[in-house]
């Protein structure tokens, strides 16, 4: 069986991955509390994203999981900034917006069951707004404490970083990437080979976050 070379792009994008999970496990007891939700949601994500390549191997679509990804990803981020911003609405708030987002996921995969060959999207660009907006937050925040002078000595310094970079390109991948899947199926292997370059992008971040972590 051969691949072309943006499905071997795509393949390998697990690997930065892997790395940001053996971080996370090697230095998971030295972790401070704020960045245990960052280590869960990389555990999760390896094991996600292995079972992906194993359902690509085998030619089946793995969009069943997305409400379940989806509603992961959004619950731990949320949990992790609302530790770091220290906004007491977004405390109270994040059981009731992950709940929400996850349940608009399932609600959008069940009113696309039909419809094959569509990317389900329009939750997608939610998340891809809201987790914006929590790094935004993020930056305000932080860069008005005086503790930050050396940002970029803070692991989620990175971390939002790299969430800002991978968020924004999803909001265009997945604005975009229905029209390019019947008007132009070049475009869509292309869309995903980015959206795998960004995600390998994003784990390095975490990657490195999880290293440079203080101890608890």
């Amino acid at each position: 069986m051969s691949y072309s070379n943006g499905q071997i792009i795509i393949l390998l994008a697990i690997v930065p991955t892997i790395i940001a999970a053996l971080i996370a496990a090697l230095k998971w007891r030295a972790l401070p509390a704020g960045l245990r939700p960052l280590a869960m949601l990389v555990f999760f994500a390896l094991f996600t994203e292995a079972f992906s390549r194993v359902l690509w191997v085998f030619k089946l679509s793995n969009l069943f999981m997305w409400p379940v990804y989806i509603g992961v990803e959004f619950g731990l981020l949320v949990w992790m900034y609302s530790r770091v911003i220290d906004s007491h609405w977004l405390r109270r708030s994040r059981w009731v917006l992950t709940v929400a987002m996850a349940g608009l996921a399932v609600a959008e995969g069940v009113l696309r069951a039909s419809q094959t060959f569509r990317v389900d999207n329009a939750v997608r660009l939610l998340e891809s707004l809201s987790v914006i907006l929590l790094v935004l937050a993020y930056y305000h925040v932080s860069l008005r404490r005086p503790s930050t002078a050396y940002i970029w000595q803070e692991p989620l310094f990175w971390v939002s970083t790299g969430l800002l970079f991978y968020f924004a390109g999803n909001f265009l991948i997945y604005t975009f990437v229905n029209f390019a899947y019947f008007y132009h199926r070049h475009l869509t292997i292309q869309l995903w080979v980015v959206h795998a370059a960004l995600n390998s992008l994003l784990y390095c971040t975490y990657a490195y976050a999880l290293w440079i972590s203080p101890k608890s």
